[in-house]
């Protein structure tokens, strides 16, 4: 069944990027077409997805808002997972990939500058409402944690967005050396190192990712597979 995931946050560097690729990477590991949409004008994933060079992992760059719903809706159904990577700045591009997503992620760290910025994306998604015929989920999810028990300001974040009464996901994204090297290499931690602690946090984090997706109401815009597909070539790759 296709799903459709946009990353978004009004603050670049709090690892969109990185957060797609690890969920990429484990779907394809598990099986499944990806199709991965690029509209940030750096486009590091698009690059990214190039050197890994696989049929079961497409991309589409250079997307922005005058073609963002138009590439989803005639590509999502030959693929099982669409992640869409937004630029770091609020835009009309962000607004109308909501439109086409089934659940929107928010990446943060936890300094209280990238609680302020979450909490500003989270509100985006939650404002459109009165706009967009469907309105998706949207979870927080906080990456580049350290690996070591859980700090002060680890719990001073999380009680932060409790206050402002903002969902979050119970997995987070830690950082482990293995991310850094999926970006030379193009393989995940699932693929590089089954056994280790980094890839057991990125099959925690798609198996939260998946039944979150499985409660959402589906979105309408999007025209879906129920069986799987195999990949195909997208324009722009």
């Amino acid at each position: 069944m296709t799903h459709v995931v946009s990353l978004a946050s009004t603050k670049g560097g709090v690892g969109k990027t990185t957060t797609i690729m690890a969920l990429a990477s484990e779907a394809r590991r598990r099986g499944q077409a990806v199709l991965l949409v690029d509209c940030d004008a750096n486009r590091h994933l698009a690059e990214w997805a190039r050197r890994v060079d696989s049929p079961a992992l497409q991309v589409i760059d250079g997307v922005g808002e005058a073609d963002i719903r138009q590439v989803v809706q005639e590509n999502a159904a030959a693929y099982e997972r669409v992640l869409i990577d937004l630029a770091g700045f609020g835009n009309l591009t962000m607004m109308y990939a909501f439109s086409v997503s089934d659940v929107v992620l928010v990446p943060v760290q936890q300094s209280y500058m990238d609680i302020k910025e979450a909490a500003r994306t989270y509100t985006l998604v939650t404002d459109s409402i009165g706009v967009l015929r469907h309105t998706p989920p949207c979870y927080l999810l906080f990456t580049r944690l350290q690996a070591a028990i859980e700090s002060r300001v680890d719990r001073h974040a999380a009680a932060e967005l409790m206050r402002r009464e903002i969902p979050a996901f119970g997995t987070r994204l830690i950082e482990r050396a293995l991310l850094k090297e999926m970006s030379y290499s193009g393989r995940g931690p699932g693929e590089a190192d089954p056994g280790s602690n980094a890839a057991a946090n990125i099959a925690a984090l798609t198996d939260e990712l998946d039944r979150v997706l499985a409660a959402a109401p589906m979105n309408p815009m999007v025209p879906r597979s129920a069986r799987p597909a195999p990949a195909r070539a997208a324009a722009g790759v």
